[in-house]
């Protein structure tokens, strides 16, 4: 991490000046500190969209230059794991990056599901780097009203 010596000072009697110049610092601290945590983390998580309609929860999954065969998606019962590992083919002894933003390496994202699916119609494809997960959601079920049995009195 580069450290800068800094003096602070009100320049023509701006405290906004002086704020804005703390932002500045804070901000770049903590994006320089993201970023190595960025690199030395073993496990990272795609980006994902999840959707709700009354009838489908649809994951999509940002997985670019992966093939299917790479991609491992497990249902449990109460939630979905999109997992696998990618890799760099380009990294090489002669090559150096000058900025390296994708990640590589193993991944895993769960998704929790709040609500009863139908198991039996649940659909996966990936295509132009998005795996979309649809899972069809059950019917709910209507309240039914239960009766309340006369006790006899002359037991």
């Amino acid at each position: 991490m580069r450290y800068r010596h800094v003096t602070y000072r009100y320049i023509d009697g701006s405290q906004k000046q002086l704020e804005q110049h703390y932002r500045r610092l804070l901000n770049d601290a903590l994006r320089q500190s993201q970023q190595s945590m960025v690199h030395f983390s073993s496990t990272w998580r795609p980006m994902a969209d999840i959707l709700e309609s009354a009838e489908m929860l649809t994951i999509k999954v940002e997985l670019a230059g992966m093939k299917e065969e790479e991609i491992e998606v497990t249902l449990y019962e109460d939630a979905l794991v999109v997992s696998g590992e990618r890799h760099d083919h380009h990294a090489t002894q002669e090559n150096l990056y000058h900025e390296a933003q994708i990640r590589y390496g193993p991944f895993r994202l769960e998704v929790f599901i709040s609500s009863p699916i139908d198991r039996e119609s649940v659909m996966a494809r990936y295509e132009n780097g998005f795996l979309w997960v649809d899972l069809p959601k059950l019917p709910e079920s209507k309240p039914e009203r239960v009766y309340i049995q006369r006790s006899d009195p002359e037991a």
